[in-house]
């Protein structure tokens, strides 16, 4: 499923002493492709998250559009969206996210839960085959090394066969192996005809991205050329 974003800006007004406007996305228009792993780098501040969440629906934009194959699902209305996230996209949240009660099987099977579906035990299996889990099934979240969880959070994304993933600095905290790890794992994703965008300031990305943008002060460009010094 392709994504078009479309004149996209994101403000906010910033209470303190005095009210003022913050513009966390500046005015951008951006296509983010089925079957590639788009990167969007940036430093803390910078309004990649920001962007993220728009183009993920979880916040509205200020001006704009993003469509999903021509639909825009900023038309929709609160639980035609909810339904349409839940059916559509996987998310891929910074930081810890696994419940410590459930063990990796019953976090895996959440979202899927959530939404009323069964998956059959073989793709079960194959998910956490593919993130290299099927060891692990029975242990719970405390029992589970940085890079394990980070991969039951992608196990989690996958589990509804969304057609986008979104990942929220997918790889921060993690040593250099778990890291290559994790975006080889989005890319093997992406080339399954998976839309993958991995917000990130990690440079090592730029080595499994078919797409590279940079954010800076709300500013969104894409580059050209892969190359590790971009972040």
């Amino acid at each position: 499923m392709n994504i078009i974003a479309e004149n996209i800006s994101k403000s906010y007004i910033k209470k303190g002493r005095k009210k003022r406007q913050v513009t966390a996305v500046k005015t951008t228009s951006a296509e983010f492709d089925s079957g590639k792993l788009t990167v969007i780098f940036g430093r803390s501040g910078s309004g990649k998250t920001t962007l993220l969440n728009i183009l993920s629906g979880l916040i509205k934009p200020t001006s704009g559009s993003v469509k999903y194959e021509n639909k825009d699902i900023f038309t929709l209305n609160d639980g035609e969206l909810s339904k349409f996230r839940a059916e559509n996209i996987g998310y891929i949240p910074q930081g810890q996210s696994s419940l410590g009660a459930l063990t990796v099987l019953e976090n895996l099977l959440l979202p899927a839960a959530l939404i009323g579906k069964i998956i059959p035990d073989n793709e079960v299996e194959e998910i956490l085959k593919t993130v290299g889990l099927e060891n692990l099934k029975d242990a719970y979240p405390n029992e589970l090394s940085g890079g394990e969880l980070r991969r039951l959070a992608i196990a989690r994304a996958l589990v509804n066969k969304p057609s986008v993933i979104f990942a929220d600095e997918p790889t921060n905290d993690l040593d250099d192996e778990n890291t290559q790890m994790i975006f080889e794992l989005l890319k093997k994703t992406a080339e399954q005809g998976t839309a993958v965008i991995a917000v990130t300031h990690d440079s090592t990305a730029a080595d499994f991205a078919h797409k590279i943008y940079r954010m800076d002060a709300g500013v969104l460009t894409k580059q050209e050329g892969i190359k590790r010094e971009i972040a």
